[in-house]
């Protein structure tokens, strides 16, 4: 048994006979112009308008170019926003400037928001090393110790802490 199957027909295009410009063409030149020309909020509507219109008329091919050009206005219109960086990361950007105070600054803030972080009690010890205070190194590495006692393997490679490492108050680290 053979059966046949329905089709619909396309909807007529609308391009142009060979060797005449598309209907569109002044309208999708005027608009790629206005985005090459940074004004990417004409662009859009331009663009907007001109979908529109192809897609009315049936012209798909101008309409997915147009497609293009769109996206690409919305994008320098609405660029992403770029991820702000995590506090840890600026702390230690800090650290490794040697901005030991603009570390310690953002190491108070981020420690009374999150006191039972034992990497940020660890990078205030860091922080401490560098300014050769081994008195508050220690205290804020025993807290660090308590927290995640991971980072006591930290401590021993960290090379900030050589300056301060055999002080007596770091005599809790040994053995471990």
């Amino acid at each position: 048994m053979a059966t046949k199957a329905k089709s619909e027909q396309a909807p007529k295009s609308t391009h142009a006979p060979a060797g005449q410009p598309s209907p569109f063409a002044e309208a999708f030149a005027k608009a790629v112009k206005l985005v090459d020309g940074g004004k990417h909020a004409e662009a859009v509507k331009a663009l907007d308008t001109l979908m529109e219109e192809a897609r009315t008329a049936g012209d798909w091919a101008v309409k997915r170019r147009a497609e293009v050009y769109r996206a690409l206005a919305e994008s320098k219109l609405h660029p992403p926003k770029a991820a702000a960086a995590d506090a840890i990361t600026e702390i230690q950007a800090c650290l490794n400037r040697r901005d030991t105070d603009g570390a310690l600054k953002l190491l108070e803030k981020a420690i009374k928001a999150h006191p039972a972080q034992g990497t940020l009690h660890y990078l205030r010890a860091v922080a401490f090393a560098q300014a050769e205070n081994a008195e508050a190194s220690a205290e804020s590495m025993k807290k660090a110790v308590e927290l995640d006692g991971d980072l006591l393997f930290q401590w021993h490679m960290e090379p900030d802490f050589n300056s301060v490492r055999k002080s007596p108050l770091f005599a809790f680290t040994e053995g471990h």
